[in-house]
């Protein structure tokens, strides 16, 4: 896939590799396949490093300044339709001061509506490819943020109904999914803060200062999001350590009740083995009448006497 719009005048014309030509404000979308990545090195003159990372999967977020160009990293998190795991895809995007170039494989909804809304409006492309960059960028990040949104209320919830009725297995295997997704969108989104700085800062090349700003407003999105999922996952630990002690308060009160009927048993067991051997006198019929009201009445005592001090 390979798909070109271009500005001309106040028109913006959409087509192939025929509409790149030197001249215009271009904005190139296309997917990381070999004859691509060689028609880009050989129409802008891209560093081979950069399309060396633009071909494989598996970058990290950065931000590159090459001669002419800069060459940046941004994932695109989505839910799975499970809705228990995470996964993202790359958007490999190389700005010049005239043209725009964003490389990735599969689509990114956020992309394709700021691409079509360039092909329908020429002020995006006539405010420049940062610009266009911008908007894709800003997308991006409304949508992590309703994506930390929700965890967060998720780990609210989790939280709340660990205090009031904790069970065991759904528990645990809620709050290792929650610390799974955190951890994955942490992970990916926190080095986006760097990359953005580097895009807000004025006197480049590639970017007008009048776009900076906008990047700046970005990036403090970012770091809002970062804020919120480190609140959220102090939350999730926070939610574990409630589950552990109230698993621990239950097994020491069963423990404690185990002992407890143990002591009871305890004497019982002493008075059957004692009056069951073969001694004199224990024959007789009121001997039997005494062991029997002394098992009956002694558990009855105990356990007045147990209540009575708060252990049973």
């Amino acid at each position: 896939m390979l798909r070109v719009i271009r500005l001309e005048g106040d028109v913006v014309r959409s087509g192939g590799r025929e509409l790149a030509a030197p001249g215009g404000t271009l904005w190139v979308d296309c997917t990381p396949e070999p004859e691509n990545l060689d028609w880009l090195a050989g129409r802008f003159g891209f560093h081979p490093l950069a399309l060396e990372d633009a071909a494989h999967a598996g970058q990290r977020s950065k931000f590159e300044d090459y001669p002419g160009t800069a060459f940046v990293v941004l994932h695109r998190l989505h839910s799975a339709q499970d809705g228990e795991e995470l996964s993202d895809r790359e958007l490999h995007s190389f700005l010049q001061p005239d043209s725009l170039v964003t490389v990735h494989d599969g689509p990114i909804a956020e992309l394709d509506q700021v691409f079509d809304r360039a092909r329908r409006d020429p002020v995006v492309l006539q405010r420049g490819p940062d610009f266009a960059l911008y908007l894709v960028y800003d997308a991006i990040t409304d949508a992590h943020f309703q994506m930390a949104d929700q965890l967060t209320d998720e780990v609210e919830v989790l939280n709340e109904e660990t205090l009031e009725d904790p069970r065991e297995r759904e528990v645990v295997i809620r709050i290792s999914s929650l610390r799974h997704r955190l951890a994955h969108l942490r992970r990916r989104i926190a080095p986006q803060r760097e990359v953005l700085a580097a895009l807000a800062r004025p006197g480049q090349s590639v970017v007008h200062d009048r776009t900076v700003v906008y990047f700046r407003d970005v990036q403090d999105h970012v770091v809002r999001i970062t804020e919120e999922l480190d609140v959220a996952r102090d939350l999730v630990s926070q939610t574990m350590e409630i589950y552990l002690s109230s698993v621990n308060n239950r097994l020491s009160a069963v423990m404690a009740r185990m002992a407890l009927v143990a002591t009871i048993f305890l004497p019982l067991g002493f008075i059957t083995s004692f009056f069951g051997m073969n001694l004199p006198g224990t024959s007789w019929m009121g001997g039997w009448w005494v062991v029997g009201a002394t098992t009956l009445a002694l558990p009855v005592a105990m356990v007045l006497l147990f209540r009575r001090n708060g252990w049973f």
